[in-house]
């Protein structure tokens, strides 16, 4: 790991890379956040209620 480390520190301009990667990964995560928030009630309930209820209705003791 010290050989990686010396080769990015030696490298002029990288420090542009870890900054745009924080950014992408910050405003990806505040859209992400913003569109649940968004999303109505009822349609969290309907995604939760259709994990439970696949469409198969076989009984699985059977």
């Amino acid at each position: 790991m010290k050989i990686v480390s010396n080769l990015l520190t030696s490298i002029e301009g990288i420090q542009i890379f870890y900054i745009v990667g924080l950014l992408i990964f910050v405003l990806l995560f505040i859209v992400i956040f913003i569109r649940t928030m968004r999303i109505p009630n009822q349609e969290m309930e309907d995604i939760k209620n259709s994990i439970l209820t696949d469409g198969d209705s076989r009984d699985i003791n059977s």
